[in-house]
Formats: C-alpha cells, structure tokens, sequence
C-alpha cells in the first residue's frame, strides 16, 4: 500500500512538471513587463505626473469638497486614501513575485532532481545530468525574479508614499488658503 501512495505522489509530482515549469516561464515574461514599466516610470518620475494626473482627474470633487470647508479635511483624506489603496493594489502584481518566485523555483527545482534520482537507478547519466541543470536553471529563475520583483517593489513603495504625501501637502495647502479666505470675509463682515 505504501509503495502505491509513494508512486502516485511520484507520478503527481511528474504531472506537476509543465505546469511549474509554465508558470515559471510567465513569471519571467511579468519580471521583465514590470521591470518596463518600472524604468518608464523612473524616467518619468521627476515630472510629477502621477499627483498632478490625480488632482486634474479629481478636480470636480476637490472642489465640491472645499465648498464645503467643515468637512473637506475628511473628504479630502478619504479621497487620497482611496487612490492610495487602488495604487497599493496596483503594486501587490509586482509584490507577489516577491513570494512566488522563490517558491516556484524550488518546486521547478525538486521536481528534475526527483527524476534525476529516478534515472541514477537505471544508470542512465545523461538523463540524470539533464534533469540536474533542468532544477538548478529553475531554481536561478525562481531567484532573480524574486529579487527584481523585491527591488521594484520597494522603489515603487517609496515614491507611492512620497506621492502620497506630496497630494496631501497640496490638498492641506489648498484648504487652508481657502479657510484663510473664509476668516478674512468673517472679520470683514
């Protein structure tokens, strides 16, 4: 009985053979979409875009909100909270290949070297050396987009929260400027 749960579990992991080696082979073509993506957002970043996109695509409701001056601090922290949360949702594509990629490489790597061992019983070499380099080369996959994936992903992360806190400055600002008004026109009165 245990000899058939040990052979199917073999069998199983076999079956497992493509998919992994699939899933490692998408991986690498994501590491080098977002690795793209980060280096045309490096180039762009000393403009500013993506505060000035949020505040040009934002500006009805900004300003509905600062009509309102006794509430628009709330508001307006909801509002560059939501965008903060929808951005950070954005960045968890690139942060699960911090977790995957190391673990896909493993099981790409332990899968060969089972059938490795599988071939040194029949004495077949070749087969054996070829399964060996088939698991390291999964496991330097697994690896490396691990580690681009981490240094995106924390890049990213530092200008998520500069950008963050650059909105908020400009929304605070705004609103002050407008309360300002508001005393002014009060004394006035």
């Amino acid at each position: 009985m245990i000899e058939f749960i040990e052979q199917f579990l073999f069998q199983l992991s076999v079956a497992l053979h493509f998919p992994v080696f699939l899933g490692l082979l998408l991986m690498v073509v994501w590491i080098f979409w977002s690795l793209g993506a980060f280096v045309r957002q490096w180039i762009n970043r000393p403009k500013r875009t993506r505060v000035a996109a949020f505040l040009s695509q934002n500006a009805a409701t900004i300003e509905s909100y600062l009509n309102n001056p006794r509430d628009a601090d709330i508001h307006l922290s909801e509002l560059v909270h939501s965008w903060e949360k929808k951005e950070n949702a954005r960045l968890d594509r690139v942060r699960v290949l911090v977790k995957i990629g190391p673990s896909l490489g493993l099981v790409g790597t332990l899968i060969p070297m089972g059938q490795s061992l599988s071939t040194l019983s029949t004495g077949d070499m070749s087969a054996m050396a070829s399964h060996m380099v088939t698991a390291f080369t999964a496991t330097i996959i697994g690896l490396v987009c691990g580690i681009i994936a981490y240094f995106i992903s924390l890049k990213q992360e530092q200008w998520l929260s500069s950008d963050f806190l650059s909105c908020e400055a400009t929304l605070e600002h705004r609103l002050r400027q407008l309360t300002e008004v508001q005393s002014d026109l009060d004394r006035k009165l």
